[in-house]
């Protein structure tokens, strides 16, 4: 294998290091700027109602919330068919509008001082069509006063005690499509988040949950990990395939029939790499992802995805080179000329993708192509420079600050030549009974000969006599 050859199957496996962090760190960003639309959301309408008591206002931040926090959760579960917004034309039942692409449904949200009170304004008939959102911290008390007025009026107004009854058995604190659901609010919470509009101007994200660790879950988290993985094995794949499927074809064409030992060859060679990319893209992703959501910290939510890739796949080569190492598979050398090889050629691959989304400002993909070829030229560009300083090592007895043998030995073929008798361990063979036999032999002259020693590699990094 050439050491282009070499390069182009060890980059297609290690960018899926950086592949994977920045997909993992996408998917972060998504939920970000989805929570930074609502924030902006709640924003507006509190500026719209900036001269109206707070008391007044928590309802229609109530509204919003429930809209915005189910995008918001959509986006985190990966669900992009989820819709939600609040009408605002006044029409009875229908505060919030909500649904998927195949169901929409309407809210009306009542958030007073009591349950007692959101109770008895939800018990209008004319609501009973609409799903009934009530204060998290209302809840069981709206419910029991539904079903107090509910057995009340059973007498006096069937109708009001069927619309209580309605409230008792649909009242829900969020708004839910398929599973996935809005962020309860309290009528305390809604109140304080109007005052804290009308007071500043605006609020602390953080102090009411409006941040990544509180939408995105570990679930979440191992769920993108496990997309990241598939696609940087699925990517890794496609790019190990393609120089095997070339040569079939070619093959194919000179000579008509499929060479069964290149499909093999291509099938491992495929098999290893894409197994190896799907493992560091999918950890990558994962520290990734549990770093900039905060759930590790929230100093780490700052981090570099590229780093993140980078260093995942330095650590799983090392560890893979140490354990070859371990097993007499390389020499100590070699795994010290690997491990520097892969940091050199991660590194370009880093600047590589930074140069490759610039380039190509498709999300993820630039970066993906600048780092491929970015490691390529890397790890190419190292095997060269070893190449060339094992050449001026040979000339001149160089070692390379121990990094290169010298050896002085004489090859046993060429004492041989030279009349040498060399000691080895000798066999007893059985020898048969035989008649002897005369045969006669010829005169040689002997002639004077030389053989002109040249020094060259002999193995990795080691130079002597051949």
């Amino acid at each position: 294998m050439t050491d282009f050859a070499d390069a182009y199957y060890s980059a297609s496996r290690d960018f899926s290091g950086v592949a994977g962090a920045q997909e993992s760190a996408e998917f972060v960003n998504d939920v970000q700027s989805a929570i930074d639309k609502a924030v902006e959301a709640l924003k507006t309408e509190a500026e719209r109602r900036a001269n109206v008591d707070a008391n007044y206002v928590k309802g229609h931040i109530a509204e919003l919330w429930h809209s915005e926090t189910l995008k918001i959760s959509a986006t985190a579960k990966g669900h992009d068919d989820i819709w939600a917004n609040v009408p605002g034309n006044n029409k009875t039942g229908q505060d919030i509008h909500y649904g998927d692409s195949e169901t929409a449904s309407y809210a009306e949200l009542k958030y007073y001082k009591t349950a007692k009170d959101t109770a008895r304004e939800l018990g209008e008939p004319a609501y009973s069509g609409s799903q009934k959102i009530v204060p998290s911290d209302q809840l069981d008390g709206v419910i029991a006063e539904s079903q107090k007025q509910a057995a009340r009026n059973q007498a006096i107004s069937p109708e009001l005690a069927d619309a209580y009854q309605n409230t008792a058995d649909t009242a829900r604190d969020r708004i839910e499509v398929d599973g996935i659901s809005s962020k309860p609010q309290s009528e305390n919470e809604a109140r304080e988040m109007a005052s804290d509009f009308k007071r500043e101007g605006e609020i602390d994200p953080d102090a009411y949950g409006l941040n990544t660790e509180s939408f995105i879950a570990w679930s979440d988290i191992l769920r993108e990990s496990g997309n990241a993985a598939l696609n940087a094995a699925a990517f890794s794949a496609a790019l190990t395939a393609a120089p095997h499927v070339y040569r079939l074809v070619v093959q194919y064409i000179q000579s008509g029939q499929w060479d069964a030992r290149l499909i093999r060859e291509g099938a491992g060679q495929v098999l290893s790499s894409s197994s190896g990319a799907g493992l560091r893209g999918g950890l990558a992703a994962l520290i990734t992802a549990s770093c900039k959501t905060g759930l590790m910290g929230q100093s780490f939510k700052g981090i570099s995805p590229t780093a993140v890739g980078m260093a995942t796949a330095i650590a799983l080569n090392s560890i893979e080179n140490s354990w070859r190492y371990a097993q007499g598979q390389i020499t100590g050398k070699e795994l010290a000329f690997q491990s520097s090889r892969d940091a050199v050629a991660l590194i370009m691959g880093s600047g590589g993708a930074l140069l490759g989304q610039m380039i190509v400002p498709v999300p993820v993909l630039g970066a993906l192509l600048g780092n491929l070829v970015g490691s390529t030229l890397g790890a190419v560009s190292v095997s060269y420079a070893n190449s060339k300083i094992l050449g001026i090592c040979v000339e001149s007895g160089w070692t390379f600050w121990g990094l290169v043998d010298q050896s002085y030995q004489v090859p046993e073929e060429v004492l041989r030549e030279v009349g040498f008798d060399l000691f080895a361990r000798q066999t007893f063979k059985t020898q048969r009974f035989a008649i002897a036999r005369f045969h006669p032999q010829s005169y040689q002259h002997a002639h004077p000969g030389f053989s002109v020693l040249r020094r060259g590699v002999i193995s990795f990094n080691n130079v002597g006599y051949r």
